[in-house]
């Protein structure tokens, strides 16, 4: 299985960060908990400019701490809504579910 977090990128945040590494983290995960039920509540409501967005937002800050399975996830689905295409959104948002609780679950461990 690959990793859901490229830890050299990880690393080298929390060694620049130093104290602050912590907050970073927790804020991630309750804004990206907060952004994966903003993406729910617009695919069921067929906004498609706003799945977009959406999903651009996820998609950049997990790549900024080298989540990139999760980045990859948002990256799809951005494409899709921009085309204006919400076909299989529901299937592209259980992928991007999947990926942020990997990375949640590696950042919670690496953060301890």
């Amino acid at each position: 299985m690959t990793m859901p977090i490229d830890l050299d990128i990880l690393n080298e945040l929390k060694e620049i960060m130093g104290d602050d590494f912590e907050e970073l983290i927790s804020i991630f995960i309750s804004d990206g908990q907060t952004q994966i039920d903003a993406l729910r509540n617009a695919i069921s409501s067929s906004e498609t400019e706003d799945v977009r967005r959406i999903a651009h937002t996820l998609k950049g800050s997990s790549a900024n701490l080298g989540i990139n399975t999760l980045s990859q996830s948002c990256l799809v689905l951005e494409h899709k809504a921009a085309e204006g295409s919400l076909d299989d959104a529901n299937e592209d948002l259980e992928i991007i579910i999947s990926n942020y609780n990997a990375a949640k679950k590696t950042l919670e461990e690496e953060n301890n």
